[in-house]
């Protein structure tokens, strides 16, 4: 769907044909699947975060604004969302932490991870997950869904170079995790990074 006509659906879902917001979610159900499952590492969880970005797509839609296109402000929403998901799920180790006394709590004692161990053990998604909320983010926006850094910048009113250099640290950082994860030396991994 092209931006004309998201911008048409958005019209009529605004004017009341709720039944419009489903082709929104048929367009960006995956993308947006992907973006979460990398961003929290859980199949369900994803799943479930789908499910809440877009209520709270449809809840906020009058605060979306035009200088932006509607996908990335979606992503917005999204990566808000999962930051929050994670947040509650620090401080529930935390609490579990201090409650039990217990030196290593698992993120999700007794909930089945996703079924895909291959990709979990993908030295990819291991250095992906190794990198911080805001680089993982900057990561996935810029690369799995090709946002420019224009759009990028203005999503998080941050400069355009300032992103470039944040996102090439991130990328540094994050060949280095997989040069280690792949066998390669801590001297290869630091040389990665300059």
């Amino acid at each position: 769907m092209d931006h004309n006509e998201m911008e048409q659906v958005l019209k009529e879902v605004r004017a009341g044909d709720i039944d419009q917001f489903g082709l929104i979610i048929d367009v960006m159900q995956k993308p947006l699947f992907v973006y979460c499952y990398h961003m929290l590492g859980h199949r369900q969880e994803a799943e479930d975060a789908v499910q809440e970005v877009f209520l709270k797509a449809f809840e906020q839609l009058d605060s979306y604004r035009h200088n932006v296109s509607f996908s990335a402000w979606m992503y917005k929403i999204a990566y808000h969302h999962c930051l929050n998901l994670l947040n509650r799920a620090r401080l529930n180790r935390v609490v579990t932490f201090l409650r039990a006394g217990i030196q290593t709590v698992s993120r999700h004692e007794g909930e089945k991870k996703i079924e895909d161990t291959e990709y979990l053990n993908n030295p990819l998604h291991v250095a992906i997950s190794k990198l911080s909320v805001k680089e993982r983010n900057l990561l996935i926006l810029r690369v799995v869904e090709e946002r420019s850094y224009d759009e990028l910048a203005l999503l998080f009113d941050i400069k355009p170079a300032t992103l470039r250099k944040q996102y090439e640290r991130a990328l540094k950082k994050c060949k280095s995790y997989m040069l280690v994860s792949e066998g390669g030396d801590r001297h290869d991994s630091i040389s990665a990074t300059r």
